[in-house]
């Protein structure tokens, strides 16, 4: 039983069993059938209540827009509040300390109540009503005035526009807001240099029209009603809507607006509506950076549908924002939709993305981190588009990371991980880094700082926290089970260490983490584990008899007993094969219903024969074409065997047709180019001291001359990436005739992705240390909660 605590109790989350269902996440998705009735009612509480969240979506009120709101005149008496519902709801929200803002406050957002405390004081005094509360709030305005210059605070991106507007509509009413001199004159300073610089009342594109409230009565309100949106708002926003009433006309549609609101939240407003797509995507995007998605794959399945229903028809409440913008393509092709890339293409340049922001309520920041993770999921050949827009949000995201201390825990792991190569990641690992900086208490910004329930909760904490520590229980299991297996094949007298186990375990663990793959994780890591002394063995261990002796055992396979070993390790090996895949074999046709025998041992003899292909180009000190280089050493890598083993034991059936079928021919083919190519670009210059094959050396001995080492690299390096990319193309981009499960692509895809891994330079994985690190954090150190999350 799994213990998981919360502020004021341990709720217990029982263990369940698993059928052999499949699944994925990320590119992964897999269907969870496996819960039985050994789930305890805490977690089916808990997940109702998730589920539940995808058909409420709640937001928290806005101080700031609701004063905003209460500020706007009744049509018919213009001495009266039009909606009084507001103006009574700020006077019973001041805080303790006389301000208003977002509840529960955080350090970083003084400065942000600041803005919301004047505006509620130029509500309450625009109707001559709380007085004490009037005077409160500008005392405290007095006491925290020391952070409208502090650089470490955080506030909107109008702050510059909108509270020198807010002080100066302060005088008009008579109202003496506490602030020295010299301060307020650097605000007016900082307003006028805003607005020369983006020239708001001339440029009605500029990004800072969203603010025009700080405009006043300056603003040029005809040119920006033609801005209104079909619900009848300004860009989505109850305060610029507002402020529309207030110093332009009492517009109908701004009035529907308004009263849509609050026929839904009574007497308050928040800082941005509707928020419905918006918030369903970042809960689809959040369970999946939490590695719970795969639970929820009917909800998820149904926010895609609505939202690509959307896409097609250019529906502007995925359109007028970029983060969404982003955000919705980015799912939508992870997800198979068939999305284009020309509908990011205003965003080529760091300048098309500036002048694209006139409508935006999403901070740059979030904004351009949405764009860089939606680039990284080009899969045509050349698509400048989504290339351009990965190029300068790179850059952008290394300044943000090296300079803006302001970066929260989350959000620095979430910049940190997109500046990572998107195809060497392991989600397991990424996973629990994202738990462990999930903040309940988290928010995000628009015109203020707001949360969403449905993004930020304790459910989200307590559920993932189980699944993570389920899932490492089982790995727990699996990895015993390898220990055995290793000592009963004699591994260790192969010259074969123990921590292979955990390297050859980790990256299948981490891409395919469900309980319902544990048969995939120790089919592919035993495979891994049975390669390495066999490579060693043709690489410069054995002798010609010894893998002469090899190859008749294992074309004998049930006659090894007549045929005899030539040497002990010889006799090693051949054992640990032949028990092992007799294994492969028993559980494939268990999950298969058929013998697929045969066809696990001829992909295996085809390695073994294309590695004593290499050896006598070795001998022979012959260089072969590239051609013919990789089509052995496209086979000698393994990985095709590796995978359609391991797709046997993976859960869906796989017929003979699907199995010879053109569409798997092409996926298997790319992806062991990637993990080819990524191999022979890390060792070229060991290999070429020991005279072995590689195509970076052979593509430089057969141009004499005329091609250099760099050159070649960088020659192979493209031809990975076309690989890369149609790789995933094949991946993500779902053909109706495809017969192929998901799953078994998932498999390819994420093979690549273990290559690289394995292939970087200075991966995490590859040090001692590293390797520590990762292997306590995965499969022993249970996930608990944080002091910030208790």
């Amino acid at each position: 039983m799994l213990h998981v605590g919360s502020r004021s109790k341990t709720i217990s989350l029982s263990d369940y069993k698993v059928t052999n269902g499949y699944g994925f996440y990320h590119i992964v998705r897999c269907n969870c059938n496996h819960a039985s009735s050994s789930v305890r009612p805490q977690e089916v509480i808990i997940k109702e209540r998730i589920r539940k969240m995808f058909g409420k979506i709640e937001i928290s009120p806005s101080c700031y827009d609701t004063a905003w709101v209460a500020m706007v005149p009744s049509r018919d008496e213009p001495k009266q509040p039009c909606f009084a519902q507001c103006l009574d709801w700020i006077l019973e929200n001041q805080r303790e300390d006389g301000s208003w803002g977002l509840s529960p406050t955080h350090s970083l957002l003084v400065k942000d109540s600041l803005s919301s405390t004047l505006a509620c004081l130029l509500a309450l005094s625009k109707w001559s009503v709380g007085h004490k509360l009037v005077q409160r709030g500008l005392d405290y305005i007095g006491r925290q005035s020391w952070s409208i210059d502090n650089k470490g605070q955080i506030s909107a991106g109008g702050f510059d526009i909108i509270f020198p507007s807010m002080i100066k509509y302060a005088r008009e009413l008579n109202l003496n807001v506490p602030l020295d001199q010299n301060l307020v004159n650097v605000l007016f300073q900082k307003q006028d240099s805003a607005m020369e610089r983006n020239d708001l009342m001339e440029c009605k594109t500029n990004p800072e029209y969203y603010y025009a409230e700080g405009l006043g009565e300056l603003c040029q309100w005809e040119e920006l009603m033609t801005y209104q949106k079909k619900n009848g708002s300004l860009f989505n926003s109850p305060a610029t809507t507002s402020a529309a009433l207030v110093f332009h006309c009492h517009d109908e549609k701004c009035l529907g607006y308004i009263n849509s609101i609050l026929k839904q939240h009574k007497d308050w407003v928040p800082t941005i509506y509707p928020t419905t797509i918006p918030t369903r995507l970042q809960m689809v995007d959040t369970l999946q950076k939490l590695g719970v998605d795969r639970h929820f794959e009917a909800e998820i399945r149904t926010v895609l549908d609505e939202t690509y229903r959307l896409w097609e028809q250019k529906d502007e409440e995925v359109f007028s924002d970029v983060a969404y913008c982003a955000m919705a393509f980015r799912l939508l092709r992870m997800y198979n939709y068939k999305v284009s890339s020309e509908e990011l293409a205003r965003f080529i340049g760091q300048e098309h993305f500036i002048n694209s922001l006139n409508a935006q309520c999403t901070s740059h920041e979030d904004a351009i981190l949405e764009l860089h993770q939606a680039s990284q999921l080009a899969f045509d050949e050349k698509d400048h588009i989504l290339d351009e827009i990965s190029t300068w949000t790179e850059a952008f995201l290394q300044q943000e990371l090296l300079e803006d201390s302001n970066l929260d825990r989350m959000s620095q792991n979430e910049v940190e991980h997109a500046l990572r190569n998107f195809s060497a990641t392991l989600e397991r690992a990424e996973n629990r880094r994202y738990i462990e900086s999930y903040d309940v208490n988290m928010f995000k910004f628009s015109k203020t700082a707001y949360r969403s329930p449905n993004i930020y909760n304790m459910d989200f904490t307590l559920f993932s926290m189980h699944d993570f520590n389920l899932c490492q229980t089982v790995h727990q299991q699996d990895i015993q089970e390898l220990k055995r297996w290793y000592e009963d094949c004699k591994l260790d007298q192969l010259g074969i260490s123990p921590k292979y186990i955990y390297t050859s375990y980790m990256p299948m663990s981490s891409l395919f983490f469900g309980p319902e793959f544990s048969d995939a994780r120790s089919v592919f890591a035993k495979y891994v584990l049975l390669t390495t002394p066999l490579d060693d063995f043709f690489d410069e261990l054995a002798s010609q008899e010894e893998l002469l002796n090899l190859i008749e055992l294992v074309k004998g396979w049930n006659r090894h007993s007549t045929i005899g070993y030539v040497s002990e390790r010889v006799k090693i090996l051949f054992l640990a094969i032949h028990n092992t895949f007799n294994e492969f074999a028993a559980k494939a046709e268990i999950m298969q219903g058929r013998c697929v025998k045969d066809q696990i041992f001829s992909l295996f003899l085809d390695v073994l024969n294309c590695m004593m292909r290499e050896v006598e180009w070795w001998r022979e000190e012959k260089t072969p074409s590239v051609e013919e280089y990789l089509s052995i050493a496209c086979v000698t890598i393994a990985v095709k065997a590796i995978l359609f083993t391991t797709q046997y034991v993976l859960g869906p059936k796989l017929s003979e047709e699907v199995i010879k079928s053109a569409e798997l021919g092409e996926i298997c083919k790319c992806t062991t180019m990637v993990c080819r190519l990524l191999n022979d670009t890390q060792t070229y210059k060991k290999e070429k001291e020991e005279r072995s094959s590689n195509i970076v050396n052979i593509l430089v001995t057969q141009s004499e001359g005329t091609v250099s080492e760099e050159e070649a690299v960088e020659e192979v390096k493209e031809m990975l990436e076309k690989n890369r990319r149609k790789l995933l193309r094949m991946v993500l981009h779902k053909k109706e005739s495809s017969q192929l499960p998901q799953v078994c692509k998932d498999l390819f895809w994420n093979t690549s992705k273990v290559a690289h891994i394995l292939y970087s330079n200075g991966n995490e994985f590859r040090s001692p240390e590293g390797l520590k690190s990762n292997i306590n954090a995965l499969f022993y150190k249970p996930v608990d909660l944080s002091p910030t999350q208790a």
